[in-house]
C-alpha cells in the first residue's frame, strides 16, 4: 500500500469517526431534551392528579349527604311535606 493511499484511508476514517461522534452527540442532546420535556409533563400530570384527588376527597362528604336518607327528609321539609305522627 502506498503512502498516499494510507493517508487517504486515515483521513477517510478520521472524517467518518468525527461525523459519527457529531451524530451521537446530537442524538444525546435530543434525548436529554426529550427526557426533560417528558419529565416536566409527568410532573404536571402528577400535580393535576393530586389536585383532582383532593377535589374528589373534598366533595365526597357532599356526595354522602346527597345520597343519604337525611337529604331526602330535608328536601321533603323544604317543599312543605309534613310527616304524620
Amino acid at each position: 500500500m502506498s503512502e498516499q493511499k494510507k493517508n487517504r484511508l486515515i483521513a477517510a476514517f478520521t472524517a467518518n469517526a468525527i461525523l459519527l461522534i457529531v451524530i451521537i452527540a446530537a442524538l444525546l442532546i435530543y434525548q436529554m431534551c426529550e427526557i426533560n420535556i417528558l419529565s416536566n409533563r409527568k410532573q404536571t400530570l402528577a400535580d393535576q392528579t393530586k389536585k383532582y384527588e383532593e377535589m374528589i376527597e373534598k366533595e365526597q362528604d357532599s356526595l354522602d349527604y346527597f345520597t343519604s336518607e337525611q337529604y331526602l327528609i330535608d328536601k321533603a321539609f323544604e317543599y312543605g311535606f309534613v310527616f304524620p305522627d
